[in-house]
Parts: C-alpha cells; structure tokens; sequence
C-alpha cells in the first residue's frame, strides 16, 4: 500500500502566522485599554482631587504660625509667632554666646 502526505503544511503555516498576529493584536488592545484607563484613574484620583481640604489645613497652620495665644494658662505657656519665636532664640543665643566669650578671657 501506498501512503500519502495528506498534510497541507503551507495552510498549517499560514494559519499559525494569523493566530499568531490575532494574539498579538488582542495583546497589545488590552494594553493600550489598561493604560488608558489607568491614566484616567490617576487624572480623577490625583490630579483632579479635591484640595479643599489641604487647603483648610495650609491655612489654619499659618494662623497658629502668625498669632499669639495660650497654649496652657496654668503653667503660663504661650503660643508666639514664629517671626518672633525666631527673634528671640537669637537674641537669646547671642547672649549665651558673648557670655560664654567674657567668660574665657
């Protein structure tokens, strides 16, 4: 008996070479839609987020930082602007230090 090649290896081939650019086509789609949508996650969630709220925040710090007020009235602690605060830790450490220099001649 006689047998024959029954295979069509140029159809075989062909079809593998199409399935196998239809998987890379449906690969890279759901790339380009997962990046798409994950640049519009970080647009709404990020750029676009509300910031009223670290707004309210900002402010009220730079009140606490401008103004004076008690911080505890019983042991007479108070709050004094930072301009200030800064003054007199100078004025303070200057004085510490010329004492310091009389004091070793």
């Amino acid at each position: 008996m006689e047998r024959h090649n029954d295979l069509n290896t140029l159809k075989i081939a062909a079809i593998g070479f199409l399935a196998a650019l239809v998987t890379f086509a449906v690969i890279l789609a759901l790339q380009v839609l997962y990046y798409s949508a994950a640049n519009e996650q970080h647009d709404r969630k990020v750029i676009q987020a509300p910031t009223t709220q670290s707004d309210t925040l900002l402010a009220e710090q730079a009140v606490k930082l401008t103004r004076y007020d008690w911080i505890d009235r019983g042991k007479q602690t108070v709050m004094v602007p930072i301009d200030r605060a800064m003054e007199l830790v100078v004025k303070e450490l200057s004085a510490a230090h010329s004492e310091e220099r009389s004091h070793e001649r």
